[in-house]
């Protein structure tokens, strides 16, 4: 695989896709153990699922604008490769979280 960089919108957005997967595992988990929780999610919105895509979509977009404006606006600087590797990397533990978590924790 080519190691060229990437633009720096490239860059943030990847980014804040891996980490925003891994952040939605967690409410996942959080409030599926939690009545608290789901009930104030609930209340927030009228359903616990709208409340819970507003979080991580609003995170998504602060962790992007962030990330892009990282290096005095120049973005972060890592090569395709390695982002790739990220973002497969946040799309797999958070898939492993919640699958783990309904198979064996709930």
């Amino acid at each position: 695989m080519e190691n060229t960089t990437v633009s720096k919108h490239s860059v943030s957005f990847g980014l804040a896709l891996a980490i925003t997967c891994v952040v939605n595992a967690l409410i996942v988990v959080v409030k599926e153990k939690s009545a608290v929780v789901m009930d104030g999610m609930r209340k927030i919105t009228g359903h616990h699922w709208i409340t819970h895509t507003v979080i991580v979509l609003v995170l998504f977009v602060i962790f992007a604008l962030l990330f892009s404006r990282a290096n005095g606006g120049q973005g972060m600087k890592i090569t395709a490769s390695r982002l790739i590797n990220i973002v497969v990397a946040g799309v797999v533990i958070s898939g492993i979280s919640i699958v783990g978590f309904y198979l064996f924790a709930d």
